[in-house]
């Protein structure tokens, strides 16, 4: 791949442009981890010694230089950046939370269906699936267990029929521990059906191969609540038996290891949407 790599930098985009087109790059390419192009693209780049851009935008590094033309000592430099990109990185996430947060709580109309979860639940298609269900979507990108604790009152505020909820992977990420995630998942669990409203858990999904370390906490959190929800009367639908046969996200699912591309989400949808419709059709 690298060779590959190296003919297409030189050829189309190092030789005539400031920065390449990381886009065209992986449909070029895929399937392909972006991360493994980025890495492979860096390589070439410190080989030949060239000055092209991975991308045309300023990164938030790229952003703090200018500020570090005051400061002399290299190790005051570094610190002054690592602090910088945590607070920016913080912020941004918070930010983002707190904004969509406030969204879900304010517009509450009446549903048949929450979709509740992270990334992979907020970036799915689902507008465009489910024309015949009314649904909301309730997910955030980079949240745990613990942060969707915090907002469990939006899923109940729109009087759903059924809550359908992916979670934990965020949380192990982070290296919470499965016993932690296991706890939150069954708060949340509890509060719905003291509330009497039906649940379909959806297994955590296994990661790819840069995040394959966490695949076995994947698999004993998937054990528990699997055995959690047959002991409790909720319902399960085990969706890594389409994705992740193997325990294993594949490339042709994902473009980074974690989150899914329509392939994957067709896929997903094909198992998921005669379970949803069979549950709403007991309610």
């Amino acid at each position: 791949m690298k060779k590959i790599l190296k003919e297409h930098l030189l050829n189309q985009h190092m030789l005539n442009n400031d920065s390449v087109d990381l886009y065209e790059i992986f449909h070029q390419l895929k399937p392909t981890s972006i991360y493994t192009i980025i890495d492979e693209l860096q390589q070439i780049k410190q080989e030949l010694q060239l000055t092209t851009k991975l991308s045309p935008l300023i990164s938030q590094i790229e952003g703090l230089l200018p500020t570090l033309d005051s400061i002399k000592e290299p190790t005051d430099k570094v610190n002054f950046l690592c602090q910088e990109i945590d607070l920016a990185h913080r912020g941004h996430s918070m930010s983002r939370y707190i904004h969509l947060v406030d969204s879900h709580q304010t517009f509450t109309p009446k549903v048949d269906i929450v979709l509740f979860g992270d990334s992979i639940t907020e970036w799915g298609p689902w507008q465009d699936v489910f024309t015949d269900i009314t649904h909301v979507n309730r997910g955030i990108a980079g949240d745990t267990t613990f942060g969707m604790l915090r907002r469990i009152d939006t899923t109940l505020a729109v009087k759903p029929k059924l809550i359908s909820i992916m979670a934990g992977i965020n949380d192990l990420s982070q290296g919470f521990s499965v016993d932690s995630v296991f706890e939150n998942y069954t708060t949340m669990l509890t509060y719905w059906q003291e509330n009497h409203c039906p649940v379909l858990v959806q297994s955590t999904l296994y990661c790819g191969n840069k995040l394959a370390h966490l695949n076995v906490k994947v698999t004993e959190l998937n054990e528990r609540l699997e055995e959690y929800c047959q002991q409790n009367n909720f319902h399960y639908l085990n969706v890594n038996q389409v994705l992740s046969p193997n325990e294993l996200l594949s490339n042709e699912f994902t473009c980074d290891d974690l989150h899914l591309n329509a392939r994957a989400y067709a896929t997903w949808i094909k198992i998921l949407q005669p379970k949803l419709d069979g549950l709403l059709a007991k309610n």
